[in-house]
């Protein structure tokens, strides 16, 4: 519930129905925000910008997961593949379609987060680390 809300523990949920109401509250709490201010095309755009930019941050995390573990595995390399042609294929798609300088700009940031990925995926199967313990990490146990 939302009386005992600890953010130290905020993606650490005990029950899915915390979850679902953390989510149906974010939901309705941003859409009636958005209903509010439709009429401001600053408050659009930078929602616009918002939403297209956290999609190209999705692959952050992982990347960032990858460098502390020195190692991708588990990762599906089609996987990454996919993501990056799908991704490249988007951005050209923006670009020649002369989709607003936001799109192009993310589309970019998310082509190259993908391939960083797939230069960890190189280098951490080609290029072994020294092989670190998950349990000596303590921030490997949190969820990003």
């Amino acid at each position: 519930s939302f009386t005992d809300f600890d953010l130290n523990y905020f993606w650490h949920w005990s029950k899915f129905a915390d979850y679902v109401q953390c989510v149906l509250t974010f939901t309705g709490v941003t859409g009636y925000i958005t209903y509010l201010w439709l009429d401001s095309s600053l408050f659009v755009e930078t929602l616009g910008f918002l939403a297209v930019f956290t999609e190209a941050m999705l692959g952050v995390p992982q990347l960032y997961r990858n460098h502390q573990n020195r190692s991708t595995e588990g990762m599906s390399i089609k996987m990454v593949l996919m993501w990056t042609s799908g991704d490249t294929f988007k951005t050209v798609y923006f670009i020649l379609n002369q989709a607003p300088f936001q799109f192009s700009i993310c589309g970019l940031l998310q082509v190259f987060v993908d391939i960083a990925i797939l230069l960890q995926v190189y280098l951490y199967s080609y290029y072994p680390q020294k092989p670190v313990s998950h349990t000596s990490h303590p921030a490997s146990t949190k969820a990003l």
